[in-house]
């Protein structure tokens, strides 16, 4: 269980937000509403107290919120602290969101694989890379905006890889390295390309990087009924590890929060 506990720190390091607050032994993510990673408040420590305690500490973080226009956002792992924290937040109404699971695999099992040549690869998000995240995930301009304010703060070794294939751009991802983990995010197929291999052989470019700069382990996110992409991880060797899913608070002004 600690290691996948290290997981979620190494998630919540490679995802940056541009304001962290702290509240009583909790992360409290700010990030203009870009994606519930990065405008959550996580939980992975808790200050002994009682119910006053955790009374007051979740009006502090919805008070944060209300200042940015969103409402409060609770991401609930089984290392949540303290443990009623999801059954205290149902309780005031909070809905679930966005159930998923992590997937992780060893990399010394695997078979990474560099593509060479067919992948153009950078340390940053290219203005490449960004425009087929947009036109691929429909993400809009001040999405795109973000992720590079995000990952110019960031200092863990990232790389972003655009794979091509047929003449052309075919899948795109990123792979952000902490201390021996290696995490994956946004990773897309063009519409059209979808089947033909490129999302697997893409995944196989960024372990081989990763497998160069000294990771062990590899871990990534998948919604829960994602077939589609549990079938391509499965199929690379990643094997479900534990589950999160997001509480989040109601009757308060919403904005786009994806992922």
């Amino acid at each position: 269980m600690r290691a996948y506990y290290e997981i979620e720190e190494a998630a919540l390091n490679s995802w940056p937000a541009l304001q962290t607050s702290s509240c009583g032994g909790w992360l409290v993510k700010s990030n203009r509403g870009y994606t519930k990673r990065s405008n959550s408040v996580q939980p992975l420590a808790h200050l002994a107290g009682g119910q006053e305690l955790l009374d007051a500490k979740i009006r502090r973080c919805e008070a944060i919120y209300r200042q940015t226009g969103q409402p409060a956002i609770f991401k609930i792992t089984p290392f949540a602290e303290p443990a009623e924290l999801d059954a205290e937040l149902a309780r005031r109404g909070y809905r679930i969101a966005d159930p998923s699971i992590v997937m992780t695999a060893d990399i010394g099992e695997l078979e990474p694989e560099s593509a060479g040549a067919d992948a153009l690869v950078s340390g940053h998000p290219t203005a490449a890379w960004l425009r087929l995240m947009q036109e691929w995930g429909g993400c809009g301009e001040e999405a795109l905006r973000l992720t590079e304010m995000m990952f110019e703060a960031s200092t863990l070794p990232c790389h972003f890889a655009l794979l091509h294939a047929e003449g052309r751009p075919v899948s795109l991802g990123l792979a952000v390295l902490d201390g021996r983990l290696l995490g994956f995010y946004d990773i897309m197929t063009a519409p059209e390309c979808r089947g033909r291999g490129y999302g697997r052989r893409l995944l196989r470019h960024l372990l081989h990087w990763g497998r160069e700069q000294g990771a062990e382990q590899a871990y990534l996110q998948v919604v829960s009924g994602n077939k589609a992409a549990e079938r391509l991880y499965a199929g690379l060797g990643f094997r479900e590890a534990y589950p999160y899913w997001y509480r989040v608070q109601q009757g308060e002004p919403v904005k786009s929060l994806l992922g």
